[in-house]
Order: C-alpha cells, then sequence, then structure tokens
C-alpha cells in the first residue's frame, strides 16, 4: 500500500507488544498506539501462545500458523475471542453468553467439528456432513456418488448415460440405445443438388443413397467488402484481395454458415441446421435474423427421436406441424438465455457485452451466429471469447466440452462451495 492510498478502516497489529486495532484515519500510522513503537509492523521473532490449544512457538509473521493445531495466528488478544470451525470465522461477543450462531455463515455448529465437504460425482451436487464417508448423495440418492464417472449424451439419438470407464469418451464404443458407433461423432446433414434428398455423407460412400448423386464441396466461395461494399466470388483459397479497391478481404458471418442446411421454412420463419466447431446445431430465423439456438443431441432427446427419423422429416410437407412447433417453442423462449447473463456478470467478473455473448453460447450460438445477432463484427466477438477464456483461467474453471454436463453453470456454483 502506498502513501497516497487511505489507510482508514485497515487492521494492523503491534509486533512489539501484540497490539491489535483498527486505523481510523487517512495516514499510516507512524507508531503503535500502545507501546509507541515505530516498528510496529517489523516482524520479530518472539514467542506466541496459540489461542485454540496452547501451544507456544517462535512467530515470524502475522500469517503463521500454529504447527500444532494449524489454526491460523489470531489478532485477538481478548480470551473471550470466538473462532467458527465451519468458516474460520473470528469474533468477539457482545456478551459473556456462548453465542448461537457465528455470525458470518449462520451455522449453530460453529463450535462443534468442522463438518466435510462432499461433492457427487454423479451430479455434481455439494452438500456438508458431519460423517465421514455418506452412503449416498442428498439429491440424486446415489450410493455410488464418489466413483469417479462421466455423463455423456449420443449425437445420433440424444440418449443419456453414465459411465464409469477410465477412458471416459474414448472407451465407449457404440451408444448403449441406438447402438451407433458414431455416437460421438457431430453428423453433417447435406441436400442432394439433383434430387433435393437430405442424407448424412460417409466417408467410404458420398453418393445421395436415393439417386446416387456423388456430394462434392463447392470450391467457390461468396465475399463483400466491408470497405467498398463490392460483392464478387472467388476459388482461391488464398485469402483475396477486393477487385475494387484492393483492401483484404475475410469471409463474413454469412457465408462462413454457407454450408447450413435448411430443415423447414415458412413465412417468416426458417430453421437450418449447421455442424460449425464439430458441434451440431440447429438455429431459428426470422427475416434473416437468429432469434435461437438448439443443439442437435438436445433437439433429438426432446423429440424422442434418432437422427435418422430427423432426417426423414425434412422438407417433407407430412411433419409440417413437428417443425412448426419446434419454431413456436424456440421462439417463445427466445429470451430465456438472459437469464444466466447477471451470473456471468458475477461468477466470471465479465463486462455486460461479454455476459451476453457468453451466455448465447451457452445456448448454441457460434461465433458467426452470435456476430450476426448483434450486429457486430466477427473479429470483435472472437477477441471477446479470448478475454473470456481468460476469464476462466482467471476463476480456476476447467473447459471441457468432450464431457456432457446437464447443468454447466450449477457445476460452476459448485466450485465456489
Amino acid at each position: 500500500m502506498t502513501e497516497k492510498e487511505s489507510w482508514n478502516g485497515r487492521k494492523l497489529y503491534c509486533y512489539m507488544c501484540g497490539h491489535f486495532w483498527t486505523v481510523r484515519n487517512d495516514k499510516r500510522p507512524r507508531t503503535c498506539p500502545r507501546c509507541r513503537s515505530s516498528r510496529y509492523d517489523v516482524p520479530v521473532r518472539r514467542e506466541h501462545k496459540c489461542t485454540y490449544c496452547g501451544h507456544t512457538w517462535i512467530l515470524e509473521s502475522i500469517d503463521d500458523k500454529c504447527p500444532e493445531c494449524g489454526h491460523a495466528f489470531s489478532m485477538f488478544s481478548d480470551s473471550r475471542v470466538c473462532h467458527c470451525n465451519q468458516c474460520d470465522h473470528e469474533w468477539l461477543p457482545r456478551t459473556d453468553k456462548t453465542p448461537e450462531r457465528c455470525p458470518r455463515c449462520d451455522s449453530h455448529e460453529w463450535n462443534e467439528k468442522k463438518m466435510n465437504q462432499f461433492l457427487c460425482k454423479r451430479c455434481g451436487f455439494v452438500w456438508r456432513n458431519k460423517v465421514d464417508n455418506p452412503k449416498k448423495c442428498p439429491n440424486c440418492f446415489s450410493t455410488k456418488w464418489n466413483e469417479l464417472t462421466f455423463k455423456l449424451q449420443c449425437k445420433r439419438c440424444g440418449h443419456k448415460w453414465m459411465t464409469n470407464n477410465p477412458q471416459g469418451s474414448e472407451g465407449i464404443k457404440v451408444c448403449p440405445s441406438c447402438k451407433s458407433p458414431k455416437w460421438n461423432e457431430t453428423p453433417s446433414i447435406k441436400i442432394c443438388g439433383r434430387c433435393g434428398a437430405a442424407y448424412v455423407p460417409q466417408k467410404k460412400n458420398r453418393r445421395c443413397p436415393n439417386c446416387s448423386e456423388e456430394y462434392r464441396e463447392s470450391s467457390v466461395t461468396s465475399y463483400h467488402c466491408s470497405f467498398c461494399h463490392t460483392d464478387w466470388t472467388s476459388a482461391s483459397t488464398e485469402t483475396p484481395m477486393c477487385p475494387k479497391c484492393g483492401l483484404p478481404v475475410s469471409r463474413t458471418s454469412k457465408e462462413a454458415l454457407k454450408g447450413s442446411v435448411t430443415l423447414w421454412e415458412s413465412g417468416e420463419f426458417k430453421l437450418t441446421y449447421t455442424d460449425l466447431y464439430s458441434f451440431g446445431c440447429v438455429y431459428l430465423w426470422k427475416d434473416d435474423h437468429p432469434e435461437n439456438a438448439m443443439a442437435l443431441e438436445h433437439l433429438l432427446s426432446r423429440s424422442n427421436i434418432n437422427l435418422s427419423a430427423l432426417i426423414s422429416r425434412i422438407s417433407d410437407p407430412r411433419h409440417d406441424t413437428f417443425w412448426k412447433e419446434l419454431a413456436e417453442y424456440m421462439y417463445a423462449h427466445r429470451d430465456d438465455y438472459r437469464a444466466n447473463i447477471p451470473y456471468f456478470k458475477m461468477r466470471l467478473g465479465l463486462n455486460d457485452s461479454m455476459a451476453e455473448i457468453l451466455a448465447l453460447h451457452f445456448s448454441g450460438f457460434c461465433p458467426e451466429v452470435i456476430s450476426i445477432r448483434l450486429s457486430r463484427p466477427l473479429k470483435d466477438i472472437r477477441r471477446e471469447f479470448d478475454l473470456i477464456m481468460k476469464a476462466y483461467d482467471d476463476k480456476g474453471i476447467v473447459v471441457n466440452d468432450s464431457i456432457f454436463t446437464e447443468d454447466p453453470i450449477a457445476m460452476y456454483e459448485s466450485m465456489d462451495d
């Protein structure tokens, strides 16, 4: 702390006489108010008796802990000092009676043995208990709450299940529900350019199963210059130069979504599917504005169908009611993501902009769609994502997208306990 900063309210301890006091002015005290020593803040090697167990040791720092019981050095010299064994808070009671509860954590067991904290590896619930080894989780009632388990979800049928395989998702060969060996691979849905049938191209056979037309990736890309607003196409794999103003131009957010498949369209509403970043997601659009997003696995699980059944319903008038109800549901819940914004601001210390971007991403939005929704350049969105990831690192939160989590926000909250 510098001389320019206020010292008012700071708690100080005199190493010379053991006096503890609170500063009541803005300047740094020159001497201890009790012994008048000017070296009150210089640690000295002196004996100190632990307030809790009575052990005596040589105090070298104000941060020293008792080598016998582990309690931190107490700056209270009053024998009436109380210590909460649950949250380690210290206070002086107003009366000589034993306090009923701790003023910080409100625990009635403040003077009892510290309760153990447990984390259920099945559902993520965190709780405290006096016993050393609880028989079951009080939230999901699992007797295997302490076993190493992983929660997985099939990307082909949406089925969720638990596994204690030490290899996690790598050790699972097939989905236990649909038996698909590609349960953890994000499907790429294509529309045949000849007959219009929807299908999933295979690595060995990329032909349409309906007309045998071979699927080919388009080698021509459309570009738009944000400086002079010139539109053109190019087959070059390098970053092209605008033919009018000569500036280098990168693909726009809408062009990055060029490979999206239209699942259903009616009037101003449209449902599309994209597998960008190996994440299958269904987007709801209203007049070319992205309103909501839903992970493919969630859609399959919610509708209780598998991937083959979903593909058979694409562009099929007989299933118009299915798509219409999905669109209505997603539109009705288009603003649900906002409920997480205050939490992200508090938990990760994000500003309003970054908190909204992360909340949209949790709903399924990829950076390109977030760019369109917020009408901001894609490079700005990516820069915000870099800052968000730094905030995760600063808070000690490990991001692992390979493990399915039912409620990741609840898991992050449990890390604060």
